[in-house]
């Protein structure tokens, strides 16, 4: 909740007008505030509560609940979003805003099952973990500039590397 909406919602529990009061403190100020607060994570929880109930793989990109769980950067909608992002239909702001929640999971399912542009791809090779890459490795067309940009990540880690340096080269 912003601080503006917090405030609004205070004088509103408190049947006053918006800004009526000379200082938003005391005991009457903070009760009021406490409430409110209470009031809206039972909301979110109830919604929270909802929103697990739906498969995030098949529902239409345009309801609302999906549009509220790409929306939020809440570690609770984490798992929602590793599973948006195994759909082969993400636009590219879906797709931006997966990547900036930069979970590895997320990651792997964008490598394997999404069609990626070049930048999202680099993106991948710069933060993937070895599932990604492996999946970009095994899945994509890579050029000739983001084989050298993987290798050089790679030899980082021979040990680990070691099958898929053999697959480039």
């Amino acid at each position: 909740m912003e601080e503006i909406e917090l405030r609004v919602a205070i004088y509103e529990r408190l049947g006053l007008e918006f800004g009526s009061l000379p200082s938003e403190s005391g005991n009457d100020w903070q009760r009021a505030k406490d409430e409110v607060l209470e009031e809206n994570r039972q909301i979110e929880f109830e919604k929270l509560q909802q929103l697990k109930k739906i498969d995030y793989a098949k529902v239409d990109k345009e309801s609302d609940e999906y549009k509220t769980v790409m929306n939020s950067k809440s570690l609770q909608m984490q798992v929602f979003h590793i599973t948006i992002s195994s759909r082969s239909d993400l636009l590219n702001d879906d797709i931006n805003k997966l990547f900036q929640i930069g979970n590895k999971d997320i990651l792997i399912n964008l490598a394997k099952n999404v069609n990626l542009s070049e930048l999202n791809i680099n993106e991948i090779i710069e933060k993937g973990t070895y599932l990604a890459r492996k999946n970009l490795v095994n899945s994509r067309e890579l050029t000739a500039e983001q084989k050298l940009l993987l290798l050089d990540k790679m030899k980082e880690h021979k040990n680990l590397y070691s099958d898929l340096i053999d697959l480039i080269k």
